[in-house]
């Protein structure tokens, strides 16, 4: 279905461009206000529900009847994407409390961004050729 093409397609660029925000607020001074917006923790939990929910339901609804693998690419980068927000959301109290999180902070973090940058950055990838090659068979 067309609907879901679409949803998929915008909700992999807006979590990939959730994820990245931190690298690409860096490169790109003009966004700066607008991926702030993103990273705010309530658009990151909507963003990444919406990446999972919208990638589970692109496995079993297609954009082209015939095909049955031509959106497991998007749909798969969607899930991941959608299950690194939320645990990136849902991590930041419950793993360290008090004083102990205060003191590894700086090394988590620093851990931490490097796999979400890539992660955003292969999300916006996905969306963007999923957006231009619509049945192509993997994409």
């Amino acid at each position: 279905m067309l609907q879901f093409y679409l949803l998929s397609v915008a909700a992999n660029f807006l979590a990939g461009a959730t994820l990245s925000a931190d690298w690409m607020s860096d490169r790109f001074k003009s966004l700066a206000a607008i991926l702030a917006a993103l990273s705010a923790r309530r658009a990151r939990i909507i963003t990444g529900l919406a990446a999972l929910l919208v990638g589970i339901a692109t496995l079993f609804v297609p954009a082209a009847p015939p095909l049955i693998l031509g959106d497991l690419f998007p749909s798969v980068v969607g899930i991941a994407i959608g299950i690194a927000l939320l645990f990136d959301v849902l991590r930041q109290e419950a793993l360290f409390p008090g004083e102990q999180q205060a003191a590894r902070k700086g090394r988590i973090v620093q851990a931490h961004v490097s796999y979400r940058t890539a992660l955003g950055a292969f999300g916006l990838a996905a969306a963007v050729l999923h957006f231009f090659l619509p049945e192509r068979l993997f994409l």
